[in-house]
């Protein structure tokens, strides 16, 4: 799968790159930074001698002081385009560019892009003159920064870099638009359920996306979106910090560490604190010295020693069967191996290749993705053992259909029905004849053999819509919402003969058994769901005297049929 992810990713950069043209080349040399920082004298020429020889198109950024570059095309620009000076992999640091024919500044940065809003923040963009000499020189200058940067520059036609540019955006708003959906999502499930889970992963995954937007730049187009840049480079440093305490959380209760791995969970509830304490030095008024070269590096290597924690504790439940430990290690390998990989280049100061530039939104967004898949398969296994305790609550243990308390229940919802729309309800109250001799016979376990298959045999007759549910004993109640008198009295007669007619094998003997059945409808006036049970039970009794295996009805009921 990894391979694959790789595949893809140098895809996606692939796409993104501008397609390759006939360019002259170019040549770039440094300034020594003793030479100074007059940048009227650099940019009018005066120590074009003093320039050492650079190879290769990475530059530096130091923390020492300002560096300075300057560029040469190895031939005259002869195409129709302009050209265009592309410095990536930037940051946030201020580079200034002076340009001929008058050499003027231009300064770039990443909450300042192009004035045109012609192109996006993922590089500064210098549009050059038309017409541009091989001997004619551009001055680059880089202001001295916190932390030391290693950004790449090119030289291509606008055409090329506009199309480059759009493939970039519309790829970065692809993965952005699915994590944004994914926190969307479970921010409803957060609102309809109130789960602290859900909360959780909203928090940590919206703010991994603040992070992204932040260092690609696309942050600062949002309104408000300048107020970070108040903080510079350490706003990215906050919100990658605040998310890690926060993922650690999510595993937690995610997983269900603390249940299936307690002593786990404590070690990997500890690494929170390092997190919390880099947060509040990134957010401390009082400068420290050393405090943004010391940071950064240190933050890198706590994230990357933070998550292999993480994966081991995780893998570890993973092996031990847990299910949601499973679906996170399946979206969060990925996320970790680019993590890895990016806080080895950022600490070497390696130049970053476009795979990887896009790999670690890439992994973000589907990690979120598995993750809301792994939240709607743990609400669907809550949800499957709900209703199974739901069943287990409303049935009876012996025969499998509804016991008293759910039978009662529905009597009441049904009758309250019935009245409210003026609809006729029936209730037969069924009774085994001669029941206690089969216990006193062939034993319980027997008697309890004849009411399991006497209970599916009724629960089989009725249609959908009917209710039947044992009472108690050998007494069971089917409830017939909109039965009519003569509809009652014809599932009664239905329900007795399928009763007669049953042998029951228990032990290799054949028993035959008989069923008394009362019969009580829904009367106008003082009705009450105690009272229909009262009239079917003395129907029920009516049944009994007059010889058994019989339907009966009460009194009132064949009355008020014929009313």
């Amino acid at each position: 799968m990894f391979v694959l992810l790789l595949a893809l990713l140098q895809a996606f950069a692939a796409r993104a790159q501008a397609p390759p043209a006939t360019l002259p080349g170019w040549t770039v040399t440094e300034l020594p930074p003793a030479i100074g920082d007059d940048a009227a004298a650099i940019a009018s020429g005066a120590h074009d001698a003093s320039f050492l020889s650079h190879a290769g198109n990475t530059l530096r950024a130091s923390p020492d002081a300002p560096l300075w570059f300057r560029l040469r095309l190895d031939a005259d620009w002869t195409s129709t385009e302009l050209p265009v000076l592309v410095v990536r992999d930037v940051g946030y640091v201020h580079a200034t560019l002076y340009a001929p024919p008058d050499y003027r500044a231009q300064s770039l940065w990443l909450t300042k892009p192009d004035a045109q809003a012609r192109f996006s923040r993922h590089a500064m963009a210098f549009v050059l003159p038309a017409g541009l000499r091989a001997d004619q020189s551009l001055y680059l200058r880089f202001d001295r920064v916190r932390v030391e940067r290693r950004p790449q520059v090119s030289v291509t036609d606008l055409a090329s870099y506009q199309a480059a540019d759009l493939r970039h955006v519309r790829i970065v708003t692809l993965f952005g638009a699915a994590q944004l959906t994914m926190v969307l999502v479970g921010l409803c499930l957060w609102l309809a359920l109130r789960d602290r889970i859900y909360a959780l992963f909203v928090a940590y995954s919206g703010i991994q996306l603040v992070y992204l937007l932040l260092v690609s730049g696309e942050f600062y187009d949002l309104p408000l979106g300048l107020l970070p840049g108040l903080l510079g480079q350490r706003a990215s440093w906050i919100f990658a910090v605040l998310s890690a305490p926060l993922s650690i959380s999510f595993i937690i209760e995610f997983c269900h560490l603390r249940r299936e791995t307690p002593r786990l969970a404590t070690v990997l509830g500890a690494t929170r604190w390092p997190y919390l304490l880099a947060l509040a030095a990134l957010l401390a008024p009082v400068e420290w010295p050393g405090r943004d070269v010391m940071l950064p590096p240190m933050i890198n290597l706590m994230f990357l020693i933070g998550s292999l924690i993480a994966i081991a504790v995780v893998g570890y439940a993973a092996l031990h069967r847990n299910r949601a430990a499973v679906f996170f290690l399946v979206a969060w390998m990925p996320q970790v191996a680019f993590t890895a990989m990016r806080v080895t280049q950022l600490i070497l100061h390696l130049p970053q290749p476009s795979w990887l530039e896009y790999g670690f939104p890439f992994t973000t967004a589907f990690s979120s993705v598995v993750v809301v898949l792994g939240l709607a398969d743990a609400t669907l296994r809550v949800r499957r053992e709900r209703d199974v305790a739901t069943r287990l609550a409303e049935r009876d243990g012996l025969t499998g259909v509804l016991n008293r308390r759910a039978i009662t229940r529905c009597l009441e919802s049904e009758f309250a029905a019935a009245v409210a729309h003026k609809l006729p309800l029936a209730l037969l109250f069924v009774d085994l004849d001669h029941f206690k001799a089969i216990n006193d016979r062939h034993g319980h376990l027997v008697g309890d053999h004849c009411l399991k298959a006497i209970a599916d045999t009724l629960a089989d007759e009725l249609q959908d819509g009917e209710h039947f549910g044992r009472y108690g004993g050998e007494e069971f109640l089917a409830l017939l919402p909109g039965a009519t008198h003569a509809e009652a009295i014809a599932t009664g007669e239905r329900l007795r003969k399928r009763i007669e007619r049953l042998a029951i094998d228990a032990d290799g003997v054949n028993l035959h058994l008989t069923a008394s059945i009362g019969v009580a409808g829904l009367l106008a006036g003082t009705d009450s769901p105690d009272k229909l049970i009262e009239r079917a039970d003395a129907a029920l009794y009516r049944a009994k005297a007059e010889g058994r295996n019989r339907v009966c009805t009460h009194a009132p009921l064949a009355a008020a049929s014929r009313t």
